[in-house]
């Protein structure tokens, strides 16, 4: 290419002095909505900390067993998020997951109706044990807290994102993710399976993978 000839004109709007990238969020969707999002999240600057791909098999760091085994703990933490197919490549982990708000009203549910029966019997119990005039209540002032939060895709990555950079950095100081994430919300079966079939091929396909070798 020539220098001399005039260069594209960059429109976009800067922030500190740089160009912003565009959101890649769908302005009009809730991303707490029950769907199924098949998620990206590459390491800064997309350096291999999780391992290398020998033969079409991933072979894992003990970074990258970190990354795996945090995946697999989403959904002890997210009671309306199930995992789908997923798999931890050198520099980025890609997967699917369920958001689900039914199954985690469900369990909000149960939950609340052991808090309170749990209640109920230490109230009992304090109330039989107890002299004071407040019937050993000590100041109780409900049974649970009404504020239900509904965890959004972004609340999911940004605690698994979290969680590993705060415990790969106990074994190897100055890891760190890329600041955004990729999503595409999966609209029906079709679009499920294909992107399953991607996912498992991923280490086979990993020098012609965009986040990848070529």
């Amino acid at each position: 290419m020539n220098n001399d000839e005039p260069q594209p004109e960059n429109n976009k709007p800067k922030y500190k002095g740089k160009y912003r990238i565009d959101s890649t969020r769908l302005p009009a969707w809730s991303y707490a909505s029950n769907a199924g999002y098949f998620v990206t999240i590459c390491t800064g600057g997309k350096k291999c900390f999780f391992g290398e791909v020998v033969q079409g098999e991933m072979q894992r760091s003990p970074i990258g067993e970190i990354a795996q085994k945090l995946w697999y703990e989403i959904p002890n933490h997210f009671s309306n998020c199930q995992i789908d197919s997923f798999c931890v490549m050198p520099n980025h982990v890609h997967g699917i997951l369920v958001i689900n708000q039914i199954r985690e009203d469900a369990i909000q549910t149960i939950q609340t109706q052991e808090d309170a029966m749990n209640q109920t019997q230490e109230e009992d119990a304090m109330n039989r044990v107890s002299t004071r005039g407040d019937g050993g209540r000590g100041g109780v002032t409900g049974l649970f807290n009404p504020m239900l939060s509904k965890n959004s895709l972004s609340k999911i990555v940004r605690w698994y994102k979290g969680r590993c950079t705060f415990e790969i950095n106990q074994i190897y100081e100055g890891f760190e993710w890329q600041g955004r994430f990729h999503d595409n919300i999966i609209r029906n079966e079709f679009a499920l399976d294909k992107i399953r079939q991607y996912i498992i091929n991923n280490p086979i396909n990993w020098e012609r993978d965009a986040y990848g070798g070529a």
